[in-house]
C-alpha cells in the first residue's frame, strides 16, 4: 500500500472505519482456496492492515469483526449470476460491483447483464481516487 494512501486514511479514519481485525496468511490462503484465484499483494495488504471498511461513505468489503470473509461470500454469490471466476468483488455499489481481477490486478466494474469496464490499474489507485472523491462530495 502507498504511502499517499495510508496518510489519507491516517487523516480521515475514524475509531469506527475499519474493523482492523487480524487477518493471517493462513486466513488469506483459505481464502484464495475457496475463490480459486491468487490475490493480489495490494488487496492482501488491506485485508491484513485494515479488515474491512473505508472512509467518507466508500465501503471496501473485507474481513469482518467475526471474521466472516464478506467478500468471499459475496464474490461465490455473484458468481451464481455470472461474475467471471478471476474476478473478486470489493465493493458493492448498488446495480454493479467493482471487482478485482485477479489475472490482471486490475479494478473493474462489473454488472449482471455482463457489463465490464476497466476502472484502475491497482487496487491502490482505485482506492485513492474512491476516497479523495468521496471526501471532495462531502465538502
Amino acid at each position: 500500500m502507498n504511502s499517499d494512501l495510508r496518510n489519507l486514511i491516517n487523516q480521515y479514519e475514524n475509531e469506527h472505519s475499519f474493523t482492523h481485525v487480524t487477518v493471517s496468511d493462513k486466513s488469506i490462503n483459505e481464502f484464495e482456496k475457496k475463490l480459486g484465484v491468487k490475490l493480489p499483494e495490494q488487496y492482501i495488504t488491506f485485508l491484513k492492515e485494515y479488515g474491512h471498511g473505508g472512509i467518507a461513505g466508500v465501503e471496501v468489503m473485507g474481513v469482518g469483526l467475526t471474521g466472516r470473509a464478506i467478500f468471499v461470500d459475496e464474490t461465490l454469490d455473484a458468481r451464481k449470476y455470472g461474475l467471471p471466476q478471476n474476478f473478486v468483488i470489493i465493493e458493492n455499489v448498488d446495480e454493479w460491483q467493482n471487482c478485482i481481477d485477479c489475472n490482471t490486478g486490475k479494478i473493474v466494474s462489473w454488472d449482471q447483464s455482463g457489463y465490464i469496464k476497466e476502472e484502475n490499474d491497482c487496487f491502490d489507485d482505485y482506492l485513492k481516487e474512491q476516497f479523495e472523491e468521496a471526501l471532495e462530495n462531502l465538502d
